[in-house]
């Protein structure tokens, strides 16, 4: 029965472990950057981070409405955008093919769209 339970609890730290890259693999990459309902998205460029577990760097091309984003991480299903300097611009969920959520200096609506 100890080796069935090594198996089991083997199996499910290969399935985290998956999971956690896949989380990676979905983020990163480009993404259209709204802000506020009829704001023109900007181009925002999310890189994982070979040394960091679920986050990276992120640059955007052009104005970005307001929203400088330098790194990104995530937290279980969510994303969070944060500043140069690591404090936090925004707490997005996922919303199908996208994520969504707010800017905390101001409340006004954050998209992420491919």
């Amino acid at each position: 029965m100890t080796k069935l339970s090594s198996l089991l609890l083997g199996a499910a730290v290969a399935f985290a472990t998956i999971g956690l890259a896949q989380a990676d693999a979905q983020v990163a990459g480009t993404w259209k950057l709204s802000t506020g309902a009829a704001d023109a998205p900007c181009t925002v460029t999310l890189s994982a981070d070979a040394s960091l577990t679920n986050a990276g760097t992120a640059t955007s091309a052009g104005d970005c409405n307001g929203t400088e984003v330098a790194h990104w991480k995530t937290v279980g299903p969510s994303l969070q955008l944060l500043s140069g300097n690591g404090e936090l611009v925004a707490w997005l969920k996922p919303q199908g093919d996208t994520y969504q959520g707010s800017r905390t200096s101001d409340g006004r609506k954050i998209a992420l769209a491919h």
